[in-house]
């Protein structure tokens, strides 16, 4: 009976290991060590009474120690419990948790599959998979939730190398403003600002990519205005600069400021394009950037953009209108992003959008992007298709935007330069899946 019940007991330590709020819970390790001081009495009655030799003193004593041990871990556990530390997934994160600390946990994948076509290559298609974003995250508090932070590895698709993407520092005041610093994007597009997470579309437009101003170092300030706006203000190393040293860039100074507006609606209305049963929600956006470089060949960029989001019902859309102009070359140039999704079901939802990008170099744009989403877990398990076609540049010239390119690579597209006046057009397929 004794040597059964050692072995219940050991059985159930492993059980207990496996379980730790429930060993913390509900077992006593007070009440554990007298069990075992019964069943160790009990035990020598058995051998005086019997004289049976059928335990020696090795196992006896093997047994003695695993029992012992399980009680010492116990212990422990026990120890880290009460101690306020935790972990596991709150539905949204994984995430580690004390006194005085939080640290959530999450990464995003997407898994994608191009095709592009275009006349001025023949028959030549281009195809093939790709980790399109492949990212890992951390973010919480250290000592107080006023203080956080946030950091952000990202593959890059190309290299497969894993570099900084961000990484922020932020104190909220009690008054509700909040200052971060670290490298981030810039407040200014509302699309680019929007998270590749819950996107409408398998990328971001053809029009945000040309006029980006994507991350820089700096320093943010944001202030809320009662329930009716928000206000950003950043003073950076300038627009689409990334990680660079403090002596090496080439910007005297850039200062991006946001203005967002609700008209109705809540906040959390504006964090993706997906209406299901949605009550009517409208918001308001501009925002406005100046650069001056320094050195020779310096310029004066200035860019602004003007943007609005719509709810209601099954309906999301948005809209905007973006331009930018520098001194050297005296050019003005403009693009416009349309896009709506509607959702049929709370997991179908077919999407438009329409680009147009004026680069006042004789060169003009249109390109039109439809598709369908497919929710399997909202955005945490989603699946996307659709196909981008570029309608006939006029005179394409190449004349790269503010991010220094046409549009990002990322978006299945070649340069327009690359193909002349010719249609273009890419079919595009992704997975993406958030833990």
């Amino acid at each position: 009976m004794v040597k059964k019940r050692l072995r219940n007991l050991a059985l159930g330590s492993m059980v207990c290991g496996a379980a730790l709020p429930a060993l913390a819970e509900d077992t006593d390790v007070s009440a554990l060590r007298a069990e075992m001081a019964q069943m160790r009495a009990e035990l020598a009655e058995m051998k005086a009474r019997s004289g049976a030799t059928w335990m020696d003193e090795a196992r006896e004593a093997e047994l003695r120690a695993l029992v012992d041990s399980m009680i010492a871990d116990a212990s422990t556990r026990t120890a880290f419990q009460e101690g306020g530390l935790g972990a596991g997934h709150d539905g949204k994160k994984f995430y580690l948790e004390g006194d005085g600390f939080r640290m959530n946990i999450g990464g995003q994948l997407q898994f994608r599959y191009v095709w592009n076509n275009s006349d001025a290559r023949g028959e030549s298609n281009l195809d093939g998979f790709e980790i399109r974003r492949a990212k890992l995250g951390f973010d919480g508090y250290i000592g107080d939730p006023k203080i956080g932070y946030k950091v952000v590895l990202s593959h890059s698709r190309t290299s497969g190398n894993t570099a900084l993407e961000d990484a922020i520092i932020s104190y909220k005041f009690d008054n509700g403003w909040k200052v971060k610093a670290g490298l981030m994007k810039l407040p200014f597009l509302f699309e680019e600002l929007l998270s590749s997470k819950r996107q409408l579309a398998a990328d971001r437009g053809l029009s945000t990519e040309f006029f980006t101003l994507n991350r820089a170092e700096q320093l943010q300030l944001e202030i809320p205005l009662e329930e009716v706006a928000k206000v950003y203000v950043a003073y950076s190393d300038g627009g689409n600069t990334a990680s660079s040293g403090a002596t090496t860039d080439t910007v005297e100074y850039a200062v991006t400021a946001r203005v967002q507006g609700k008209l109705d609606g809540e906040w959390g209305q504006m964090k993706d394009l997906v209406a299901y049963e949605d009550d009517f929600a409208a918001f308001v956006g501009g925002a406005i950037h100046v650069e001056k470089q320094e050195g020779a060949g310096a310029d004066e960029l200035l860019a602004w953009t003007v943007d609005g989001v719509i709810k209601t019902g099954n309906l999301a859309a948005m809209a905007a209108v973006m331009g930018a102009s520098g001194d050297i070359d005296d050019r003005d140039q403009l693009g416009v992003i349309v896009q709506a999704g509607y959702n049929l079901t709370k997991e179908w939802q077919p999407f438009l959008r329409y680009d147009y990008i004026d680069d006042d170099a004789a060169d003009e744009l249109n390109a039109v992007t439809a598709g369908v989403n497919y929710f399997l877990k909202k955005h945490n398990a989603k699946f996307t298709a659709d196909i981008v076609y570029i309608f006939e540049p006029e005179n394409p010239s190449g004349v790269p935007g503010l991010n220094s390119g046409e549009f990002s690579s990322g978006l299945g597209l070649s340069s327009t330069g690359l193909n002349g006046d010719d249609d273009q057009f890419a079919v595009r397929a992704q997975f993406q899946l958030l833990f």
